[in-house]
């Protein structure tokens, strides 16, 4: 037989209630905000890949800078482009972590940011689709490509995907479930 359990001045403990398990849905639902992010940073690296066009998209943007001046602008929009690709990532993965503890109020953070992604690469395509390249780079600093777009679509498919999975029957059942303990005197 067990003892009960007792504080630091013997008096008893009540065992704090079990933690429903999150659901097969919200795991998936996290490596997909994860995959969504990481596919944007595979889209950062093939573009800033291209070193040369990116000094050419900021020759653009700044003709009177040398070529010093631009190679020093290229480094630090390819350092600023991957630290916020991290930072995205770090706050994906922190809010997917909660939302496995069942902290319903960041899986409506993840779909605000889901529903501006999805957003965002619906727009990117239909107006490159309506307009093409050349006249969107005569009007924006830089150039949006049918890569851009592309990317933009597989990124907003990931994050519809993370979206349905965030609400599946199970899901909403695990939220549900707690919030009740949570609610619950001594819960």
């Amino acid at each position: 037989m067990t003892e009960p359990k007792v504080d630091a001045f013997g008096r008893p403990v009540q065992a704090e209630p079990e933690r429903p398990e999150a659901p097969r849905a919200l795991h998936v639902a996290r490596w997909l905000w994860i995959g969504s992010v990481l596919v944007g940073a595979v889209q950062a690296f093939v573009e800033l890949f291209d070193r040369a066009g990116l000094i050419d998209q900021l020759r653009a943007v700044q003709p009177d800078l040398d070529q010093m001046q631009l190679d020093e602008l290229a480094n630090s929009t390819i350092s600023f482009t991957f630290t916020i690709k991290l930072l995205t990532l770090l706050v994906y993965v922190m809010l997917s972590r909660r939302m496995l503890e069942g902290a319903n109020w960041s899986r409506v953070v993840l779909t605000v940011f889901g529903g501006w992604g999805v957003l965002s690469g619906v727009l990117t395509l239909a107006l490159v689709a309506a307009v093409g390249t050349g006249p969107l780079q005569q009007v924006m600093p830089v150039s949006v490509s049918w890569t851009d777009a592309l990317f933009g679509v597989l990124v907003a498919a990931v994050e519809v995907a993370a979206i349905a999975f965030m609400f599946r029957p199970e899901a909403n059942r695990f939220f549900r479930d707690v919030r009740y303990r949570r609610m619950r005197p001594g819960g």
